[in-house]
């Protein structure tokens, strides 16, 4: 019988520490819902729109412009060519036909 007692205290220590290990499940979230500004996967301010373009190959950016839905547009070079480019508002760069 003690052996048996020896045992279930064992077996609830057990179980208490491994719950005591797991992570809180209150639904609240360290990870934001949306990278700062200027980070790779986001185009909220023409910094990070231009930041985006130039980290995609383009040099001489100029006319960034603001659009409606939130997406930037610009003109910019790449391989000695100037082109449109349109950065979504994700940080996906796009170039765009003229």
């Amino acid at each position: 019988m003690k052996l048996v007692s020896s045992l279930a205290a064992g077996l609830v220590l057990s179980a208490t520490m491994a719950v005591a290990q797991m992570p809180p499940t209150t639904g609240t979230s360290t990870t934001p819902a949306a990278p700062p500004a200027g980070m790779p996967g986001t185009a909220q301010t023409a910094t990070s729109a231009r930041t985006q373009i130039e980290a995609s190959g383009y040099t001489n950016i100029k006319d960034l412009k603001r659009r409606d839905d939130g997406s930037w547009q610009a003109t910019a070079t790449k391989n000695d060519t100037e082109v449109a480019v349109s950065v979504d508002t994700s940080g996906s760069v796009t170039q765009m036909s003229r």
